[in-house]
């Protein structure tokens, strides 16, 4: 079943009427969230509460009504958990060909509005944090013990200013509360500045020697932040990359 048709038989909407598929395609993606919806699937959410972290603004009965039309036209697989409890989610062969088209969208707003992406009300920490535990790599890491990076973000309300990054057996977790291992690390910056790293705005290199990003801590974990911080597969400027 066609999404256009599912929208309307679920109540949603009827679609635009047209054969054209841009018309088609449009009327997937300009339903509000379900890129995003995609996007998350595609980079390895699986959980509703993974769902969740990585749109940390949607409601949550908004999200299971996507879920739902994303599932009804092919494009979200849903089956239940091989522990017994909740539901595991993932995306079709359909909904994998979507992220091209999604990314396509990414490299536009990169290109023509930038400067919107990283005004005051689109800032997020708890969306930045999923985001570099997500991108993070184990290059200067330690793997034999825990390893822990604090994070304090300037220009943020009190409450979402602390975060912890935990890298243990191969694996990272972000806290919103301090674990209570030693910290390795402390990253201190104002939440604009790490974002326009993240999105590859501003050299990482550059940010540091201003000091801009703050980091505390033994030299060879500084000097290690720069190998596996990442940046966002969206991000800008190849020297970034490298730096």
């Amino acid at each position: 079943m066609g999404f256009a048709h599912s929208l309307s038989v679920m109540g949603e909407r009827r679609g635009y009427g047209q054969f054209c598929p841009i018309s088609r395609a449009a009327e997937l993606l300009s339903t509000r969230w379900t890129p995003l919806v995609v996007r998350e699937l595609y980079f390895g959410s699986t959980r509703y509460s993974e769902l969740r972290r990585g749109l940390p603004r949607i409601s949550s009965a908004l999200l299971s009504q996507r879920l739902k039309e994303l599932e009804h036209a092919g494009i979200v697989t849903c089956e239940p958990s091989g522990s017994g409890t909740g539901q595991v989610y993932g995306l079709t062969e359909a909904g994998r060909a979507l992220f091209p088209v999604l990314e396509s969208m990414g490299r536009w707003a990169q290109a023509h509005s930038r400067d919107d992406l990283t005004r005051t009300e689109n800032l997020d920490p708890d969306l930045l944090m999923w985001n570099i535990r997500r991108r993070a790599v184990f290059d200067g890491i330690p793997t034999d013990k825990r390893f822990v990076v604090a994070f304090h973000f300037l220009g943020v309300p009190s409450k979402r200013s602390r975060f912890w990054l935990l890298y243990w057996n191969r694996d990272t977790e972000v806290c919103i509360r301090d674990p209570g291992y030693d910290v390795s690390l402390v990253v201190t910056a104002h939440i604009r500045t790490l974002t326009q790293v993240w999105l590859g705005h501003v050299s990482l290199s550059d940010a540091v020697a201003r000091r801009d990003i703050l980091l505390d801590g033994d030299q060879e974990h500084v000097q290690a932040f720069k190998r596996w911080f990442p940046l966002s597969l969206l991000a800008t400027n190849d020297q970034n990359r490298s730096a």
